[in-house]
């Protein structure tokens, strides 16, 4: 079961510990989604000095749920977290297309 936590703005980072207490992975998990780009460490040469912002934590989550759902490796998973996040910009320029396109027609 997953941690809930309450994030303020001034603590937007979050331990290599909290990363993993949070997301309800081993530190030899957060080191393999580290290596598949899926967790990226803004701060620190190894794991026990590891920042990561809270926006990682999202992004491990849905890694987790991901990869335990449809029962795929890292390297898979990661290549899935990119094509949603490809299609998400993707989504935003249609939609500030559309903007533009309706403030032309007016």
């Amino acid at each position: 079961m997953m941690l809930q936590i309450n994030i303020s703005e001034q603590d937007r980072w979050l331990s290599s510990d909290e990363l993993c207490e949070c997301s309800d992975i081993s530190s030899a998990l957060l080191l393999e989604l580290v290596e598949h780009s899926i967790a990226i460490p803004f701060e620190g040469v190894e794991l026990a000095q590891w920042q990561f912002s809270v926006e990682n934590l999202l992004v491990v989550q849905k890694a987790t749920r991901i990869q335990r759902d449809l029962a795929l490796d890292w390297g898979d998973t990661a290549l899935i977290l990119q094509l949603l996040d490809e299609r998400e910009q993707l989504e935003r320029q249609v939609l500030m297309l559309k903007q533009q396109l309706k403030r032309f027609k007016a």
